[in-house]
């Protein structure tokens, strides 16, 4: 009996060590490879359309006169997944929104609605090969008035976990009134939405020099969206919404106390569509509607956004391969901060693990 006793506990040991090793890559990319004629019609068209080059490692493809990277492991998920085991990262959720909205921007003649669900086609097909290492977000258009069928059609049929939608869409923010049956939606649904900027951020056309639409204006798009959507009162509508920003909120942490002296301040004298709509101080909103993930290089910032969202609301994510660095390096970047065990298994998996619905069979 004292035998059988010392091997349970060394069991238990072991499986508790297991499960604090357990790291859940939120914001993880792949774009869709398909075999099929038509497919592969459509992709020669949009690389046609984005002056698509390719080199020995990466490609370039051109939007409004930015010229952003693609490296080549964004379409095999076979590479990735090498490297997720050399990161030792369990498992990965797939999104890539931003391959939507630049289909949507280039194959115009063809509805949202079929880009949309060629794209979620591909990537549930990518998560086939890898089910216990990998799962994916439905990609859509929101502004789209078949958007949440085609959610349905993920959640449902194909095993979404989540929602991808852009910062924003062809110019248009996420505090339309147009995205309410959206919203109501995924509140009734109870499922995350896992915001992710564009190719091309509003504002762009200053962007052109040093990569500037990727490392500063995107991180604006989340912060402007959010933003937005916190004054216009969507979060007081739809109180149970779950928004994941990544990036670390962007820009929010560091703006957060000049929205609260903006609403603190009042609109009198403007007119009443520049007023703010929601009930409390946008501060208030941190940590009842919004999460952050860790991907940002930055430890100084992932323990500002540890301050103001506290450890229930952040996610570990890494936003490879779009961002061809090692998801080792954010691993050992959230090792580093000297967090508590039980805060560190909440951003590695824990929140992750929740949020998401992730049984133990996906994992």
């Amino acid at each position: 009996m004292q035998e059988d006793a010392v091997v349970a506990n060394m069991v238990n040991s072991l499986s508790s060590d297991v499960e604090r090793t357990q790291v859940i890559d939120i914001h993880r990319h792949c774009m869709l490879k398909t075999s099929r004629f038509a497919d592969r019609l459509m992709e020669k068209f949009l690389k046609l359309r984005t002056g698509w080059r390719d080199y020995p490692s990466r490609s370039t493809v051109t939007v409004d006169g930015i010229t952003s990277i693609a490296y080549h492991e964004l379409n095999d998920i076979d590479v990735q997944m090498r490297a997720q085991d050399e990161a030792g990262v369990s498992m990965s959720v797939l999104s890539f929104s931003m391959e939507l909205e630049l289909m949507s921007r280039a194959l115009s003649i063809i509805p949202d609605a079929i880009l949309a669900r060629k794209v979620n086609d591909g990537i549930a097909a990518m998560v086939t090969s890898y089910p216990s290492r990998l799962a994916f977000m439905a990609m859509i258009n929101p502004f789209n008035n078949g958007s949440t069928s085609e959610c349905e059609r993920c959640l449902d049929q194909l095993g979404a976990k989540g929602i991808n939608i852009s910062t924003s869409w062809k110019g248009k923010f996420l505090d339309s009134e147009k995205l309410n049956p959206f919203w109501e939606y995924a509140q009734a649904k109870d499922v995350p939405i896992f915001l992710h900027p564009p190719c091309v951020p509003i504002g762009y056309q200053k962007m052109n020099r040093y990569r500037l639409e990727e490392v500063v204006g995107r991180p604006f798009d989340t912060t402007m969206t959010v933003a937005r959507m916190i004054y216009s009162g969507i979060f007081d509508r739809y109180p149970a919404l779950k928004v994941i920003m990544p990036h670390m909120g962007g820009s929010l942490p560091s703006v957060i106390g000049r929205l609260d002296f903006g609403y603190r301040l009042g609109y009198d004298g403007l007119p009443k569509i520049e007023a703010a709509a929601c009930k409390f101080q946008p501060s208030h909103y941190l940590k009842t509607n919004l999460y952050v993930d860790t991907m940002g290089f930055s430890p100084t910032g992932i323990k500002q956004c540890i301050e103001l969202f506290g450890t229930d609301r952040i996610l570990f994510g890494t936003d490879y391969p779009a961002v061809n660095i090692s998801q080792k390096e954010h691993v050992d970047m959230i090792k580093g901060l000297g967090l508590s065990e039980e805060d560190e298994d909440k951003i590695f998996w824990k929140n992750a693990k929740y949020l998401f619905k992730l049984s133990d069979a996906n994992q």
